[in-house]
């Protein structure tokens, strides 16, 4: 028995959350163990992490449960007392379930990965162990990690859920399970195919006659009959994201050219207004939450969302109920719905502008109108907003000095106009896959680090309120791990071997 006392918030570890999935272990229950690979706080604020957990309990002879990477103090005590990596729910190892699922969606966290199997007592290649290890979330590029991981999901798994269970149930070896999953849109085996440079071009091709091929990202069509939990988990620590999450839409109708998740998440659908309130009265009962997330990469661009806050703030009357609504646009509260929102307990303003001028906007087909903000000056201060949240990038194509120097003198004017705390968050540009920017070179290091030098500078005085700026070697290491190929499986290796828990420790010299 574990001394939890020894170890920082060892909520992280207990399972014992409210709604909390327990069910009996019998003769044949297939057990699955759910891992995201970072600290419990924020892979308990991922939602998709949320839905596979609840999902998979839902069939019979199932029994999902969840580890998450462990926090440094915990590290060190699993490998000095020899003790196994175990799952939250039961405390199992994890070397005793028939399967590992990974839900990953940043590509810094890949040596997570390995060090989760290491001390899970997993063999980290493919080629080395008998048990299936499966990977899905917002991971584009599959390559760099195919050396570790048998199975890759392509899309959105509600719709082949229960596919899935039905193979892993009917075949008891890996390799019947491998073959039978190949053949399932949505499932790419990497040992079934061939990925080769040849003559200064890629070549991929199938290498077991019923692999699929070409591969598929399978989606869901219809969003108010897919699964979405409402016995909503809630921890007894405080989380990233602490609060519930209800999806009211998924994709995004907006063509940015730098956005990857658009194309991941193509097409745009939305959930109907009487499903989301269903959805948010049953959460609110069985989890207590008093703050909602009505998620979606574009909230603005819900076809009810006027009509969406009505009823929600209908429902819940007096009990002030705080509702979130991540990309609002400042021309919806200019066009009539800051009458809703001022009946809220809270409002927070997110507004991601991401280039400073209208003509580098224009160029990365990102049509917001900035000059909206400046004349919502009475709007924001009879919402009662304290602070407003502004993202921005640099080092975008066709970027000239002028634009970056017009950050500065944009938060500055933004300041002296409305009056509340600015808080910022700056990014070095990332291309990624599936993105229009896909192909294109990332800013030199020493580029970006001028830019961001000037950036810094000219609000080192302005009394604004935090600025945070991404860390660049860790950006261009996120560029590069998007887009390699298997090869780079070995300097992801090499890494856990050196000890980093992310692969960021590795730009920053701490290795």
């Amino acid at each position: 028995m574990l001394n939890w006392q020894k170890f920082q918030r060892p909520q992280r570890y207990l399972g014992n959350e409210w709604n909390v999935v327990q069910k009996r272990i019998g003769d044949g229950t297939l057990r699955i163990c759910l891992c995201y690979p970072d600290l419990y706080e924020i892979g308990m604020s991922n939602l998709g992490l949320r839905m596979i957990y609840s999902l998979l309990n839902e069939f019979e002879g199932v029994v999902c449960e969840r580890v998450f990477m462990p926090a440094e103090d915990m590290y060190e005590f699993l490998t000095k007392s020899n003790t196994p990596l175990f799952s939250l729910e039961t405390k199992t190892p994890l070397y005793k379930f028939d399967v590992m699922g990974f839900n990953l969606s940043y590509e810094l966290n890949y040596a997570n990965l390995l060090h989760i199997l290491y001390l899970g007592r997993i063999p980290l290649r493919c080629k080395e162990r008998k048990r299936v290890i499966v990977l899905g979330g917002g991971i584009v590029n599959p390559h760099p990690l195919s050396e570790f991981v048998d199975v890759f999901f392509l899309g959105e798994f509600e719709g082949k859920a229960r596919k899935l269970v039905e193979i892993l149930k009917k075949f008891k070896d890996k390799e019947s399970r491998l073959s039978a999953l190949c053949e399932i849109d949505g499932f790419y085996v990497p040992k079934f195919y061939n990925n080769y440079l040849k003559n200064g071009r890629y070549y991929f091709e199938k290498k077991y006659p019923y692999a699929k091929f070409p591969l598929k990202r399978v989606y869901v069509k219809n969003l108010n009959t897919s699964y979405y939990p409402f016995n909503w988990l809630t921890p007894y620590t405080k989380i990233v994201h602490d609060r519930a999450q209800v999806e009211i839409a998924r994709g995004c109708p907006n063509r940015c050219y730098f956005c990857q998740a658009r194309c991941f998440y193509y097409p745009y659908r939305e959930r109907s207004v009487s499903r989301v309130l269903e959805l948010v009265e049953k959460i609110y009962k069985s989890s207590g939450y008093e703050n909602f997330s009505l998620m979606a990469l574009s909230a603005s661009d819900y076809s009810h969302i006027k009509l969406l806050v009505e009823k929600m703030v209908e429902m819940f009357g007096k009990k002030r109920v705080g509702i979130s609504l991540p990309s609002l646009r400042i021309n919806d509260i200019v066009g009539g719905l800051y009458k809703e929102l001022r009946k809220l307990k809270k409002v927070s303003l997110t507004l991601a502008l991401e280039a400073a001028t209208p003509a580098l906007r224009e160029k990365i087909n990102k049509k917001i109108d900035v000059d909206i903000l400046f004349k919502a000056r009475d709007i924001i201060k009879l919402l009662d907003v304290r602070h407003i949240k502004l993202y921005f990038m640099f080092g975008l194509p066709e970027e000239k000095e002028e634009d970056v120097k017009e950050i500065v003198s944009l938060v500055r004017r933004l300041k002296k106009t409305l009056k509340v705390r600015i808080n910022l968050s700056i990014n070095a540009f990332v291309p990624k896959p599936l993105s229009y920017f896909s192909n294109l070179p990332m800013e030199k290091e020493e580029t970006l680090i001028k830019k961001k030098e000037i950036i810094s500078q000219g609000l080192l005085k302005e009394k604004i309120g935090s600025v945070s700026f991404s860390f660049i070697k860790r950006s261009m290491l996120e560029a590069i791990l998007s887009r390699a190929d298997e090869t780079l499986s070995k300097v992801i290796y090499r890494a856990f071997l050196l000890g980093a828990t992310e692969l960021s420790t590795m730009a920053q010299g701490k290795m």
